[in-house]
């Protein structure tokens, strides 16, 4: 027994000084290391045929895998899928629904799903895609042209070639523009006839984004009421036939009953000048537009729009349809206008009047609930001055819960009321009272009202 003990112990003891005695591995360089490929599973058939292998990466603290996914060029042909993703440049782990306006993984079979649900298919025939500014990645990349920079074609009106400007974005997507680079700015002349509450919205707006220089804007009213309330270094005039005659982009923002009466003034514009026309006027459809503005041009480009006064701080809401003869770029340079006073969206033309009810109309009634929400609080002891401001920053918080946790309102509603308590006793006697019939048949009368408008133009 001793003497087996004894050789063990001499196995041991020689294994030991080899292994003292052999030198250190060389290290090998990380480019000369074998990598293990595997092709992921939810790329489907069709998809591993012509692709590269993915790499398999080993982690050294769990000894498990990671597969790293990132946005795929092969994507864009994808059929059921090409429409409607973007590539994001700053996180290639996702890509981005331009019709849902979300982000989804960067894994086919997660896109898959989500071209499959209702919510997608219901906004792909009634949401105008969108990418988010910050988002935005030009097909034309031009080389000395930042990332961080949004690229617009605009059409010059008395040129048919077009010019192509930069607007640089913050991280928020929101237009920067650099006072000394005049490359920024939308080269065109935009006039505004008539220099009311909405007009004025506009032009502020355009001069606070820098999409057109002060020189550029030209506004005319029958007086100097309004035109002395406007940004200077502006152009005024008392003279309709001039601005249409100098400018490239007209917004007619009149009041309807003066709409007809003031184009029959207009003078024919010569061949090589045809402008587009942008109406803010209440119950005039585009036929009616097109056929009025026939007198000045021949198939007259018309897009009528649905702003609403929240306009004035940027926080508007804009519709608009596009006539028979604008084409796609005029689509492009109308979105980005509106777009700087708020959100906007192209929707049909028969849905004008419907958002006439609800967009058009609707600050009035949210002004008359937060006067009323007010009262309600000097009634049971609030100060004047507090009651309303709190009642106005209630209405914005409310709101901004609805927008930012994608819930629908009845249910953040039942999350404020509570078993036997006071909200749900406030909401019976609301109901009582018809709030809801009493919205809905607001929303309803207004959009009657602008067919009725409609029609007796």
């Amino acid at each position: 027994m001793s003497t087996k003990r004894s050789e063990r112990r001499r196995v041991a003891a020689a294994i030991k000084i080899e292994k003292d005695s052999s030198p250190e591995p060389e290290e090998v360089p990380v480019e000369n290391v074998d990598v293990d490929y595997e092709v992921s599973e939810d790329e489907g058939d069709e998809e591993s045929a012509n692709s590269s292998p993915k790499k398999k990466i080993k982690r050294e603290s769990t000894g498990g895998y990671r597969y790293p996914r990132k946005f795929n060029e092969r994507w864009l042909t994808v059929p059921e899928i090409k429409d409607w993703i973007h590539p994001l440049k700053m996180d290639t782990r996702y890509v981005w629904c331009k019709y849902c306006k979300k982000k989804i993984r960067a894994h086919l079979t997660d896109m898959r799903v989500h071209n499959k649900t209702k919510k997608h298919h219901r906004n792909l025939s009634t949401v105008r895609p969108e990418i988010p500014a910050e988002l935005q990645m030009p097909q034309n990349y031009v080389e000395n042209v930042s990332s961080n920079n949004i690229v617009i074609s605009f059409p010059s009106q008395k040129n048919s070639s077009q010019e192509v400007i930069v607007v640089p974005v913050h991280q928020d997507g929101a237009a920067s523009p650099s006072p000394s680079a005049k490359e920024l700015i939308i080269p065109a002349s935009v006039g505004f006839i008539g220099a009311g509450n909405m007009a004025q919205a506009l032009m502020n707006a355009f001069l606070s984004k820098g999409l057109v220089e002060p020189h550029l804007l030209m506004a005319s009213a029958p007086s100097n009421r309004n035109l002395e309330k406007l940004p200077s270094g502006m152009r005024t005039t008392h003279d309709n036939n001039r601005l249409v005659k100098e400018c490239d982009i007209i917004f007619l923002c009149v009041k309807p009953h003066l709409l007809t009466e003031m184009i029959e003034g207009l003078d024919p514009l010569e061949r090589d000048h045809s402008p587009l026309f942008i109406s803010v006027v209440t119950g005039f459809d585009i036929s009616t537009l097109e056929q009025l503005l026939g007198s000045l041009v021949d198939a007259p480009r018309v897009v009528r729009t649905m702003p609403n006064t929240p306009c004035m701080i940027g926080q508007g809401c804009c519709v608009y349809t596009m006539g028979n003869n604008a084409n796609e770029s005029d689509s492009k340079v109308v979105h980005s206008m509106l777009h700087s006073v708020g959100i906007c969206a192209e929707i049909p033309e028969h849905q004008m009047d419907a958002a006439c009810g609800l967009i058009g109309s609707g600050p009035a009634y949210i002004y008359a609930a937060i006067e009323a929400l007010a009262d309600g609080g000097v009634k049971m002891g609030l100060p004047r001055h507090l009651s309303q401001s709190l009642a106005a920053h209630m209405v914005k918080g409310a709101a901004s819960m609805v927008l930012q946790s994608n819930k629908h309102p009845g249910q953040l509603k039942d999350e404020v009321c509570s078993p036997s308590g006071t909200t749900i006793t406030a909401m019976h006697s609301l109901e009582k009272n018809g709030l809801r019939n009493a919205l809905i048949s607001a929303v309803e009368a207004s959009a009657n009202r602008s067919k009725e408008l409609g029609k007796k133009s």
